[in-house]
């Protein structure tokens, strides 16, 4: 009969930092990054423009686990002026998770009334995700 053995594996710091995400403590000696500002990696770049009655939030790049901080605390900016449209430019964003995709459908929530947001000119993978979750019955969809 032959027996089998499992030596366990100690982890190295790099496998370590890998798994816990980068090694920001050189990036960041001033403290975490200001979620209220641009993203430190460069992967989004989110911009609001407010004008009398609608805000406008600009995304380019991708939203994900990563970057979709950054998109709720300028969500939340954008918002406490109680807009009465609410629209995303997502004709810059690449990529877009589900949790990103329900921030967005659930943005209409807290406008008055109710409203829906628009998303607009959502590249065809972003429109993919918000068909395959269900979320575009909740937003009005421009081309």
């Amino acid at each position: 009969m032959a027996m089998l053995r499992f030596r366990r594996r100690r982890s190295s710091p790099a496998r370590a930092r890998l798994m816990n995400g980068p090694d920001s403590s050189a990036a960041h000696e001033n403290g975490p990054p200001d979620p209220a500002g641009p993203a430190q990696d460069g992967r989004v770049t989110i911009e609001v423009e407010v004008r009398p009655g609608v805000t406008t939030i600009v995304v380019k790049g991708e939203l994900d686990l990563v970057t979709m901080p950054y998109l709720a605390t300028r969500l939340t900016l954008a918002i406490q002026d109680r807009p009465g449209r609410l629209v995303f430019d997502l004709s810059g964003t690449r990529f877009m998770d589900c949790g990103s995709a329900r921030l967005i459908a659930a943005a209409g929530q807290r406008l008055p009334g109710g409203g829906r947001p628009v998303i607009r000119r959502p590249a065809p993978g972003v429109r993919r995700v918000l068909q395959l979750t269900g979320l575009d019955a909740h937003c009005e969809i421009e081309p």
